[in-house]
């Protein structure tokens, strides 16, 4: 039997919720537990759309909260060769 994934799935929300919820966030608006309720809220939201759809496999673990590629660098610690003198998290 053949399954169904996706390989992504948009993080922002039907109405940029999460885009909205980060920038009250840097501007003082919404509490950091706020900002990471949001978060959890667009992922369940998003899990269960998904899952309604009849996607068979859900990705997981595929969340950032501004940028995905950023997220990345600092995780694999890359390192930044045009500024050797910044730390690898400033590059």
């Amino acid at each position: 039997m053949v399954q169904s994934s996706v390989l992504g799935f948009p993080r922002m929300g039907v109405l940029r919720d999460l885009k909205k919820a980060n920038e009250a966030y840097w501007g003082g608006k919404l509490s950091k537990d706020d900002l990471k309720a949001e978060a959890k809220r667009l992922r369940l939201a998003h899990w269960k759309i998904q899952k309604d759809a009849g996607v068979d496999i859900i990705p997981s673990n595929d969340f950032a909260f501004y940028d995905q590629v950023l997220d990345h660098i600092q995780l694999f610690n890359v390192r930044c060769p045009l500024l050797p003198h910044l730390r690898s998290s400033n590059c």
